[in-house]
């Protein structure tokens, strides 16, 4: 009987012993041949990661080849995903926070969108923080008011997974939303497929802090070596070379299939915007094996980044250095002057043309920036330093800021009067001090200038003579000859943000403003427009290539900033040749009498002379001095060209509330055509003025 029993036992254990290996059996078949690719791969995943090489970014070139930017090799701490629960990345963040400075929490005040439809609003920044405490983000963690109104908007609901929020407001409403986020969480959202790629918190990091992380062995941290933009000179040209920094989500959703991840730095401003697809290079790659936080043990395999393209620019490193230090110095001199002080003479900008290229050998714009804050991330005190600066040190002067001409205008109403004939070189005219035609209108010096022709009146800068011929040739033809020079639309320089200015006319008038008898063209503005007063308004750059038709008697070239471009095979992908962007059709003879008069200027009895009277270089000037409110200083212009016999280049020095700008602007005008003809001249700029030519 007990063997039976034994025997049943058997059966039923050896039937069991073999369902087990069958079972078996079909899941190891199932794991190595149906699924066995499939593990593979996973398996490979979790050993080896694709670590991406950046490409250092494209070099800019001054036109002699010095090189201005660069890139430079740096720390970068970046973090991959490890398949790290969120306790273990939250307490990862948290040490991160705390070693490289970075706040765990980001606050967003009054961030401005744009309400869509159904009161739809997405917010850029997540996943968004507990503000009130209450233990989940919800409604009550926002705030959102109208910005016309001032006064909270309700909401009705929000989806915080992916920051959707319902507005009770109308569609193409305008709202400030305030609300807080993670800060290094925001930066790893949104990988999708590039999940296991290692996303930048923090560039440019020293060896003290690389030491502070590896000491802790973070799991998903990595440190790498890239390279940061390097502005060799710091601001020098910070207005033209504009800067790099994060891209954001906007960005980063519109190049993501070129190869852009989160953390990259690309171009925000400047050049460095504009020629963003030629600066950035072709990111190589690195297969490595890492251990199960994520830590690299060896390299399997590598692709080698390509560099950007160099770009080669027109600028001259040593025009633009005497430009940047001669108008930043001259600022300062007036500042403090002890005899007649100008407190507020703290903005400028300086551009020097080749007259018969149009290759913009400096543009300086005062105050600047150091685009090396951004390259290494700014902070947040740095850039509240920038945002609320009353001067706008990030705005660039010379093509973004426009204002009225003041008397370098005079040579547009010169050549109306002269093509126009409404006079002639020879007709001379009584200058009292006093217009008295139309309205009454002062002379900028007491008494008057006596006995004046054309030649003397743009020498000496004679108001009284040009009203007349404003009255003479009307508002409409004062205009047809401005638009003639170029005035009053933008350059079409590569740069953005430049601007189209404005050149006084009834049309202008018309436009802008509400009431009937506002609209009304008075003949009094006539005398006004005729020397460069009232509603002109211009660009520093567009004033150079107005000079600069002048220099060349009848044409401009269209002002650029670069030359060529060469790819990291030494093979040139752009080559910018010169281009005539616009013709002033008048007789020779016309221009023959306007440069002589502005040659007058830096000769005895010339505005400019007390600046210019030791120059050995013949140039022709002019100076000017613009009123735009009668409670503050007027702003000082003066341009030149030279050499006056074969014109080479062309000089615009523009100050706010300079007053004259003969010796204020003069001298930094003299500093740089002295570097562009290697002269070694003492420097006169302690000189006080002699002239300041107003109209009233």
């Amino acid at each position: 009987m007990d063997v039976k029993k034994m025997e049943k036992r058997l059966h039923i254990f050896t039937w069991v012993a073999v369902g087990v290996f069958l079972f078996l059996s079909i899941g190891l078949f199932m794991l190595q041949i149906v699924h066995g690719v499939e593990y593979e791969k996973l398996a490979q995943e979790n050993r080896i990661r694709i670590v991406p090489v950046t490409a250092p970014r494209g070099v800019f070139k001054d036109r002699n080849g010095n090189e201005l930017v660069n890139s430079k090799p740096s720390y970068t701490v970046s973090y991959m995903n490890v398949n790290s629960t969120p306790e273990e990345q939250e307490r990862v963040f948290k040490v991160l926070s705390e070693i490289l400075n970075i706040p765990e929490i980001t606050h967003v005040v009054k961030e401005k969108y744009t309400v869509g439809e159904n009161g739809e609003i997405v917010l850029e920044k997540l996943p968004l923080h507990d503000v009130n405490g209450d233990g989940k983000v919800d409604a009550g963690d926002i705030e959102v008011i109208d910005e016309r109104t001032q006064k909270g908007v309700g909401i009705k609901s929000i989806e915080v997974s992916t920051g959707k929020v319902i507005l009770d407001a109308p569609k193409d409403a305008t709202v400030l939303v305030s609300y807080s986020y993670h800060t290094l969480k925001n930066k790893i959202r949104d990988l999708g497929y590039k999940k296991y790629m290692p996303v930048r918190l923090k560039t440019n990091v020293d060896m003290e802090t690389v030491a502070k992380i590896e000491e802790r062995r973070l799991p998903g941290v990595y440190i790498e070596v890239e390279p940061i933009r390097n502005y060799i000179y710091g601001s020098l040209a910070a207005h033209v070379f504009g800067y790099v920094g994060e891209i954001n989500q906007e960005e980063l959703k519109a190049l993501r299939d070129k190869g852009y991840r989160p953390g990259d730095l690309v171009g925000k401003m400047g050049l460095e915007k504009v020629l963003e697809p030629y600066l950035k290079g072709e990111d190589g790659g690195r297969q490595v094996e890492v251990t199960a936080t994520g830590k690299p043990i060896r390299t399997l395999g590598e692709k080698p980044a390509t560099p950007g393209a160099t770009v080669n620019l027109t600028i001259d490193l040593k025009l633009q250095q005497v430009a940047e230090k001669a108008l930043e110095e001259q600022l300062k001199k007036l500042q403090t002057n002890k005899r007649n002080p100008l407190p507020n003479a703290k903005r400028g900008a300086v551009v020097v043309l080749n007259v018969k290229t149009g290759e913009v050998l400096a543009m300086a714009s005062y105050p600047s920036f150091d685009p090396n804050m951004f390259a290494r991330g700014i902070t947040q005190k740095e850039w509240e330093s920038l945002a609320n600066n009353p001067l706008r040190p990030m705005l660039n002067i010379a093509i973004s800021e426009v204002y009225p001409p003041g008397s370098v205008f005079k040579m547009v109403t010169a050549t109306a009067a002269l093509e126009e004939k409404v006079t002639d070189e020879n007709e001379k005219i009584r200058d009292r001090g006093v217009y008295w035609t139309i309205a009454p209108k002062k002379d900028w010096k007491p008494g008057g200038h006596g006995i004046v022709d054309m030649v003397k009146a743009i020498a000496e800068s004679c108001n009284i003579y040009f009203y007349e011929m404003g009255r003479r040739l009307g508002i409409d033809t004062i205009e047809k000859y401005a638009r003639m020079y170029g005035l009053g639309k933008p350059t079409g320089i590569e740069l953005p943000g430049e601007k189209a200015g404005n050149v006084a006319s009834r049309e202008y008038k018309q436009k802008v403003f509400n009431r009937a008898e506002d609209k009304i063209w008075y003949p009094a503005e006539t005398l006004d427009a005729a020397i460069g007063q009232g509603y002109h308004q211009y660009t520093p750059l567009q004033i150079a290539t107005y000079i600069s038709a002048i220099a060349n008697e009848g044409y401009w070239m269209k002002p650029y900033l670069v030359k060529s471009i060469v790819d990291s095979k030494g093979n040139v992908i752009y080559e910018r040749k010169p281009e005539v962007a616009g013709k002033v059709q008048v007789s020779k003879k016309t221009f023959e009498i306007i440069k002589r008069g502005m040659r007058g200027v830096v000769l005895p009895g010339g505005t400019a002379y007390s600046v210019f009277a030791d120059f050995p270089v013949a140039i022709g000037a002019k100076t000017g001095t613009a009123q735009w409110d009668v409670k503050k200083t007027p702003h000082g212009w003066f341009v030149a060209f030279a050499p006056f016999e074969d014109p080479e280049v062309a000089v615009v020095v523009f100050i706010e509330q300079a007053g004259s700008g003969g010796t204020t602007g003069g001298p930094v005008a003299k500093a740089v055509l002295s570097a562009y003809f290697n002269l070694d001249l003492e420097d006169d700029g302690e000189k006080e003025t002699a002239h300041q030519e107003v109209g009233e």
